[in-house]
């Protein structure tokens, strides 16, 4: 009988940080995003994962240098989760950048209603010693 390895294809919460995500969250302080990327088969992900969905391989850690991206679907919240109630109304917003690589943050300075396709900035986060990415436009 073979054995088994189990593969973990989601994300850990903070009280598990793998190797991998601590790496992310690391480079996240240095103000780098990363992406991760499949040596088998070149597939990306962003944001990271650690293994390839499409071969399982081990995916590498990869500085995702792009920073600018067009909107390519938001949502506005309006009623917001206890942890975000002063925040409301949000926008959480999905960038695309000109790889096709797509990453989800939120606006935190909107200038008016959103529209599809229009430019937005990555920025970084520095808060209560966590470290977050957000789009500004």
């Amino acid at each position: 009988m073979a054995e088994h390895e189990e593969i973990y294809l989601g994300y850990s919460t903070d009280k598990a940080v793998t190797p991998f995500l601590q790496k992310f969250l690391e480079a996240l302080e240095d103000g780098k995003l990363m992406k991760s990327k499949c040596p088998k088969c070149s597939s990306e992900y962003l944001p990271p994962r650690q293994y390839c969905q499409k071969d399982l391989t081990e995916c590498e850690l990869v500085e995702e240098t792009e920073r600018e991206a067009k909107l390519y679907s938001y949502v506005i919240v309006d009623f917001a989760p206890a942890s975000l109630s002063s925040k409301q109304p949000y926008i959480v917003a999905i960038g695309e950048f000109p790889s096709g690589l797509r990453l989800t943050a939120h606006i935190t300075n909107p200038m008016g209603p959103p529209t599809v396709g229009m430019p937005l900035k990555l920025a970084f986060d520095h808060q209560d010693k966590m470290v977050t990415y957000k789009w500004l436009v």
